[in-house]
């Protein structure tokens, strides 16, 4: 009893210190009682978790208050997004109807929403689901002006809602927030309208104590990304939202036009995108194989993503009618998200002759589990990248033992046993752009430089030095004026940093 009583007043006492200190020292305390283990945050163009980089790929699932007007919308969904579709994030969207109309359920749905999804394993992303612009147009809703899915572009209740979200959130790093979901007009827009709007709330959300990510949008319904690299918001763990349909490129510029390399500087995550099999839909996707291309583009310029809709009923769906059988969109989400998390969305697999059953497991055994200590150690993205880098040096994928035993080779920082004259010519072109000289290959440290380019080989974890790495990042991108954003990138950066090789 004498313990129980020192403990509520230990309790008590810190409970007092809490109340007479800063916003940003309270979340320090709260973060020592209630953190997670998942950290997530931002390092240039990057996403870390805990440090290491990771890709977030997931789906969206609407506003958690969809599950009172259809309740084959639940909570379980979060385990089989998890565990049968392999998403490691989810989109949460809150609609300001919703705030405005019933707050208090709305505040419990998406409490409820968030623990699903965090116990489940999943990150999330929080959006305030917002079509309009601050204080001005805003989409009108079908159902009426004051119904639950009103898109009100009304200020104060975005802060309001930031400032509650920011405490209410601010002690687990595994959860993101999403400014406002889609910025839009009948004008032509920029960015310069509506950053100090964003920044408003960005520091609302610093202000009340919250290290989580912050996603910031662009303009044009979230699509046009221009001007944001000039003026960017201000402040740590600051990534930005892309949204991407069918039509956008035929409707308005270009997707490159529209991203405007923001990838480059900042983690982008297309938090929206998707398409229908239904000629005359606005989402119809019988343009230019916007699937495939879409994939694509995801994949080579490292973009996190939510795919819009986990619903039967919001457009574009990915269930049928009956909220059991996928449509075509739908098996297309779930298998690419099977194809990141198993390293295969990464390899090129159209360009490689197909492979047996044997051959494809031993990859995936490799890319998820390690063969060794240090490729354990490493992780499963630097995994993937030797894989990878392979597959750039020989045109092919690993098949044979002697393969295996290169790769595994590679992932400790050893030369392969195989050479490839075109990977090690076309990494003498870039050794000539770095040195401003030729190589010599009787030189260990342009012999190192030479290999490492060529075959991708990883730095073993024990001798890994980030102060090296820091300035490895800045004579790179002094070189190419972006950070590393594809594995031939990461494996410059690796020759820099580690070969020794000089002008």
């Amino acid at each position: 009893m004498k313990r129980a009583r020192i403990l509520l007043l230990s309790l008590l006492l810190i409970a007092i210190g809490v109340s007479a200190v800063d916003l940003s020292a309270q979340a320090g305390i709260l973060d020592f009682f209630y953190k997670t283990k998942d950290v997530l945050t931002v390092a240039g163009n990057q996403v870390l978790l805990n440090g290491n980089k990771i890709l977030l790929s997931g789906v969206a699932v609407g506003d958690p208050h969809s599950r009172l007007t259809n309740d084959q919308r639940t909570i379980d969904d979060y385990e089989v997004i998890s565990k049968e579709w392999k998403a490691n994030v989810v989109r949460l969207s809150v609609h300001p109807g919703v705030w405005r109309r019933d707050e208090k359920r709305g505040k419990s749905m998406l409490e409820e929403e968030v623990k699903a999804a965090r116990d489940n394993g999943l990150f999330v992303i929080i959006d305030w689901h917002v079509i309009g612009n601050p204080n001005g147009w805003y989409k009108p809703c079908p159902w009426g002006e004051y119904h639950y899915y009103s898109y009100s572009s009304n200020f104060n209740i975005a802060k309001d809602f930031w400032k509650y979200i920011a405490l209410e959130y601010r002690s687990d790093r595994g959860v993101m927030f999403e400014l406002w979901n889609e910025p839009a007009d009948d004008k032509d827009q920029k960015w310069e309208y509506i950053q100090d709007y964003m920044q408003r709330l960005t520091d609302i959300i610093k202000s009340n104590g919250a290290e989580n990510i912050i996603i910031g949008p662009g303009v044009w319904w979230t699509y046009d990304l221009r001007g944001v690299k000039n003026k960017p918001l201000s402040g740590d763990n600051i990534a930005y939202a892309w949204h991407n349909y069918p039509t956008n490129n035929s409707r308005y510029i270009s997707w490159d036009l529209a991203m405007d390399d923001l990838y480059k500087y900042y983690p982008i995550f297309v938090t929206e995108w998707g398409y229908t099999e239904e000629p005359g839909n606005m989402y119809y996707s019988n343009v230019d194989n916007y699937s495939e291309n879409l994939k694509k583009y995801l994949l080579e310029k490292g973009l996190h993503f939510t795919a819009w809709c986990w619903h039967a009923t919001w457009k574009p769906t990915m269930f049928k009618a009956n909220w059991v059988d996928l449509n075509e969109y739908g098996g297309f989400v779930k298998k690419l998200l099977a194809d990141i998390e198993n390293g295969w969305a990464y390899l090129n697999l159209e360009e490689t002759k197909p492979l047996d059953c044997d051959t494809q497991k031993r990859i995936t055994d490799f890319i998820k589990n390690g063969v060794d200590k240090n490729s354990i150690y490493i992780g499963e993205g630097e995994r993937k990248a030797v894989v990878f880098s392979f597959q750039q040096a020989f045109g092919r994928l690993p098949e044979s033992d002697t393969d295996h035993e290169d790769i595994k080779l590679i992932a400790n920082g050893h030369w392969p046993s195989q050479r490839s004259t075109v990977a090690e010519a076309k990494a003498q072109n870039t050794f000539r752009y770095i040195y401003k000289r030729e190589s010599n290959m009787d030189y260990p440290c342009d012999n190192a430089a030479i290999t490492v380019m060529a075959y991708g080989l990883r730095q073993r974890a024990e001798n890994r030095n980030l102060e090296s790495e820091e300035r490895g990042l800045i004579i790179f991108k002094s070189l190419y004026n972006h950070l590393p954003d594809s594995t031939e990138d990461w494996n410059i950066l690796q020759a820099i940093t580690y070969s020794g090789a000089s002008r």
